[in-house]
């Protein structure tokens, strides 16, 4: 932090923020729960280099402010401040991130700061770059440790200096940087002078900052693959492809871009910076960037201190629940119909529908989401459980080395788990990135819209067994796309006939512990490792839910629906449309008569009307999970 508190005596408000920290040292009060948020501002960098500059300096004006940077209510949405305590503000200090660098050197050590210099191209890129402009051949992590800059993550220059420069067919961290000090942003600047006085950058207008190119070149991301005795064969393997999934999708057609769920619009815009006072209001795309990835984030504020980070706890938390929603609003969708079957049996086809506009899950290998589903009898005691999980064992029944990818299930033992596995030169299953050589299986759900004819297939292609499943990426008539996988569950309860309640939940692991078993066999050998063993130890590992629903209604409390629930259907009856009134619901699930989800959609859609003329006349049900994080079940009739 030393030299940065100079620029606290710029604001007017360091006289307030020195008393809301409650100490006068600011190098012990930006490591408390207690210390103010400019003061935790103040120790982000303010190194400069040739074309990048650090985070610090986009705090002078674009950060936490009385009058800029605020919504209609008042409250902060300035850059920095959500920024802070993302994943990619703290990607170069990410402690999984460091342990597994050091873990691929570890086993390919001949070519210890050549993987280090294709990791720090994306998870420090201002500091990279600066290094390889100045003509240094590699970047390693003993050079990022001593660089503010490329301790600064994936900052403001990082992604603002880009250039629309052939983005699309741009890998592993290959930035076009603009080097004539240009910053681009979405729209037509009010004024240019006081950024190009405070610090020589010219604000421009250009579009690519809208689309999703201008992500492509860090979420495009291929390996070269090393044989089992670290040497580099003639081979290369794509660890990533999110872009590319993405482009693979129905998504771009629809002019859904990455930014518009990742950098959500804010409603109104907002005053961009305090400099000068009497700037208008703008569009704002919400520096939010939430992926999937709760469980680092947890770590990272739970770490904070021995990290060296400098968001508060306060912001860590609105960037996890931030993350939680994003999983559980707009991940996945799933849907249970009953099957005929012979008394005695009871069968169930699962659809799990993708919701995002890539793979679901999507990015780094070793995330996973895995379907649960339980069966019971009337008296509510389990005749099936398929896809439980310990903290002790993980995913109940799970398989060594890899779950099957399966399109029917018929024990306890057998669970749907999507995720991508990989193999090593000889065929091995392997978490060792660099030596990743083929795919065992990948069936992660596409996004809609995904064909095996795109030309970027090859790049994010299915696994054997997914690519061979006639319901997985396909519609009822065999056409692709359909971002979803359907599978049956088969079920025989010894000697019971009666009536049964089914529960089918969709969990989300970013990080299971399996994936880092290998890894963490090294920590003898690296501090790194070593470090976030301790870490990941001492972590909460419990899976995110990201959706779940029952057969019928029933089973959450349909029955009961008379006892008092917040909200009400309006009208009631209804005849083609109904909306939930007297409620903030977050999101939404119609349900048939029987307790088949029609369809799933967000808590504004409720509010303005759902569309009832696909439901046959008699019951249907509305369940709701309100803002708060409650659950009801409204009961309505189509007339």
């Amino acid at each position: 932090m030393k030299g940065k508190l100079a620029w606290l005596g710029t604001m007017g408000l360091v006289a307030g923020a020195l008393v809301l920290a409650g100490a006068v040292d600011p190098e012990d009060t930006v490591k408390t729960e207690q210390d103010s948020l400019l003061l935790r501002m103040a120790d982000l960098t303010f190194a400069a280099g040739e074309h990048h500059m650090g985070s610090g300096n986009c705090v002078l004006c674009h950060g936490p402010d009385p009058v800029a940077m605020q919504d209609a209510e008042g409250n902060d949405v300035s850059v920095v401040t959500h920024w802070q305590s993302t994943m990619m503000a703290n990607s170069a200090k990410d402690p999984f991130w460091r342990a597994k660098v050091a873990h691929e050197g570890l086993v390919n050590p001949d070519y210890v700061d050549e993987i280090a210099n294709v990791c720090t191209g994306c998870h420090a890129p201002a500091g990279h770059h600066e290094a390889h402009w100045a003509g240094d051949d590699l970047y390693s992590i003993a050079d990022l440790e001593a660089d503010e800059m490329g301790l600064d993550g994936v900052n403001c220059t990082s992604c603002h200096t880009i250039n629309d420069d052939s983005l699309r067919w741009r890998f592993n961290g290959d930035l076009p940087t603009n080097e004539d000090r240009v910053i681009w942003g979405p729209f037509t600047p009010q004024v240019t002078m006081p950024m190009q006085m405070n610090v020589d950058y010219t604000p421009t207008a250009s579009g690519h900052m809208l689309q999703s190119e201008v992500c492509a070149p860090c979420h495009s991301l291929y390996t070269h693959t090393f044989d089992l005795e670290g040497q580099p064969t003639d081979g290369v393997f794509f660890e990533q492809s999110t872009y590319l999934e993405w482009l693979n999708s129905s998504y771009p057609e629809d002019e859904v871009e990455c930014q518009t769920c990742h950098m959500p619009r804010l409603p109104g815009g907002t005053i961009l910076s305090d400099r000068p006072t009497w700037l208008g209001p703008n569009p704002l795309g919400q520096h939010h960037l939430v992926g999937g990835n709760a469980f680092m984030l947890k770590v990272l504020r739970d770490n904070a201190v021995a990290l060296d980070l400098s968001a508060s706890t306060v912001q860590f938390d609105s960037t996890i629940a931030r993350t939680e929603r994003m999983l559980q609003h707009h991940s996945a969708n799933l849907l249970v119909t009953p099957l005929d079957a012979p008394t005695g049996e009871y069968a169930f086809e699962v659809e799990v529908e993708n919701l995002a506009g890539h793979k679901f899950p999507t990015g780094y290998p070793s995330r996973l989401t895995f379907l649960e589903f339980i069966l019971r009898d009337s008296t509510g005691t389990e005749l099936f459980h398929s896809g439980d999980w310990t903290e002790a064992e993980g995913i109940v029944g799970r398989d060594l080395p890899f779950e099957p990818h399966w399109n029917e299930i018929l024990t306890d033992d057998q669970v749907q788990v999507y995720e991508m596995v990989f193999a090593d030169v000889s065929g091995t299953p392997s978490t060792v990135l660099d030596r990743a050589a083929s795919v065992l299986k990948d069936n992660r759900i596409a996004p809609a819209g995904f064909s095996t004819e795109h030309m970027s297939y090859d790049t994010a292609a299915f696994g054997p067994a997914a690519a061979l499943d006639a319901d997985f990426n396909r519609f009822a008539d065999g056409t692709e796309g359909s971002g979803s996988d359907r599978l049956t569950y088969r079920i025989t309860p010894d000697g019971y006939t009666g009536a049964v309640t089914a529960e089918v939940t969709l969990h989300y692991l970013a990080l299971p512990a399996r994936w880092v078993e290998e890894m963490f066999g090294y920590a003898a050998d690296a501090e790194a490792i070593a470090d976030f063993q301790a870490m990941f130890n001492a972590a909460d590992r419990t899976p995110v839910e990201v959706v779940k629903v029952w057969w019928p209604a029933s089973a959450v409390g349909v029955s009961e629906v008379i006892a008092p629930t917040p909200g009400r259907l309006v009208p009631n009856p209804a005849s083609d449309r109904v909306r939930v009134d007297g409620v903030d619901v977050a999101r939404a699930w119609l349900l048939d008569s029987t307790g088949r989800i029609v369809r799933q959609f967000a808590g504004t859609q409720a509010a303005l009307g759902i569309d009832l003329t696909d439901l046959a006349p008699g019951v249907f049900f509305v369940r709701i999970e309100t803002r708060d994080g409650r659950e009801h079940v409204l009961r309505g009739v189509k007339g």
